[in-house]
């Protein structure tokens, strides 16, 4: 079994590159339309509703988490072909060893605000203090996934131009991907909220 993240801050076009990578017949996911993936969860564990207003307060004792044993689910019925999944998650370093390749889309702040200003789809980054949130956390967000191995591609370019970066990655080193030993995959560390 494979998998490869492609993972990023906010607006930094993750759910636009599963649409690509969809459209060229790769199993691809995106972790916010899985409803069994990625959800909030409180400090106890417990599954919690995102409230109608985001503020500071809430943010700090929530996480934005994947579901493990849905990730393995999902991974299992995409094999023998490797699944993309587009996102990421707060407990993503601790379920980095499922991934033969992570992959990092970089943006700046400038851009990444003015992705969050047009997209009409979300409201992740404009409702509540989710924008200065993630606004906060960009920079060293980027910074600890470049430490921890990722592959950084720059984000800015076409979407077809950063699907093409991600596939000359996987598909030239997939026979090297398949053959690495059990935990020598690069961690990754929590993430900021990722709706792309």
């Amino acid at each position: 079994m494979s998998a490869v993240l492609i993972t990023g801050c906010a607006g930094a076009g993750k759910s636009a590159i599963a649409t690509v990578l969809t459209r060229r017949g790769l199993a691809c996911i995106d972790d916010d339309e899985d409803p069994f993936l990625a959800r909030f969860v409180d400090p106890a564990g417990a599954v919690a509703e995102e409230p109608a207003e985001l503020d500071f307060a809430w943010l700090s004792r929530h996480s934005w988490e994947w579901d493990p044993a849905r990730l393995d689910e999902l991974i299992r019925a995409a094999a023998p072909t490797t699944l993309y999944l587009c996102g990421g998650a707060d407990n993503q370093l601790e379920l980095a060893d499922r991934f033969t390749h992570v992959f990092l889309l970089e943006i700046d702040e400038p851009t990444m605000l003015a992705r969050l200003d047009t997209r009409q789809d979300n409201e992740w980054g404009r409702a509540g203090d989710s924008r200065e949130y993630i606004r906060r956390l960009l920079p060293g967000y980027q910074d600890r996934l470049r430490t921890f191995g990722a592959i950084p591609i720059d984000a800015r370019q076409p979407l077809d131009q950063v699907a093409d970066a991600i596939l000359s990655h996987t598909l030239a080193n997939s026979a090297t991907s398949r053959a690495s030993r059990p935990g020598n995959h690069p961690a990754v560390p929590p993430h900021p909220r990722h709706r792309a």
